[in-house]
């Protein structure tokens, strides 16, 4: 009777950890999206049209606003490997990249407005 009682009693006390770690873990991941949030507010989307990505080694990108941008490229180390200043919409060709993912920022202003991922195949 005593093993029982106590197998019942562990039983449930997992069970009810198990309950509570979701609950936990949704509340951490809620508070984690917030707070990236609010720490970069300024990031803003589709400054730029990228395209194509994923691209063959051909790559084009201009801007969608009328003000001075700066883009810049890196690869997955931080190594620079391309930079532009784009300027009322220019429009820019990029062919000399190698196959890879790289990151992309623009700024503004001294402000990053933008960032993302490129994929050369």
């Amino acid at each position: 009777m005593k093993k029982t009682l106590l197998l019942v009693l562990t039983s449930m006390m997992i069970y009810g950890l198990s309950l509570a770690q979701p609950r936990d873990l949704q509340m951490a991941s809620n508070s984690f999206s917030d707070s990236t949030e609010a720490m970069n507010p300024t990031v803003k989307k589709n400054v730029i049209k990228l395209y194509p990505n994923p691209s063959y080694g051909k790559l084009s990108v201009s801007a969608s606003t009328s003000g001075t941008l700066h883009f810049y490229i890196f690869d997955l180390e931080g190594t620079l490997v391309y930079q532009a200043v784009l300027k009322n919409k220019d429009k820019k060709n990029i062919d000399n990249l190698a196959k890879g993912t790289y990151i992309y920022d623009v700024f503004e202003k001294d402000e990053s407005i933008e960032e993302g991922k490129i994929v050369i195949k």
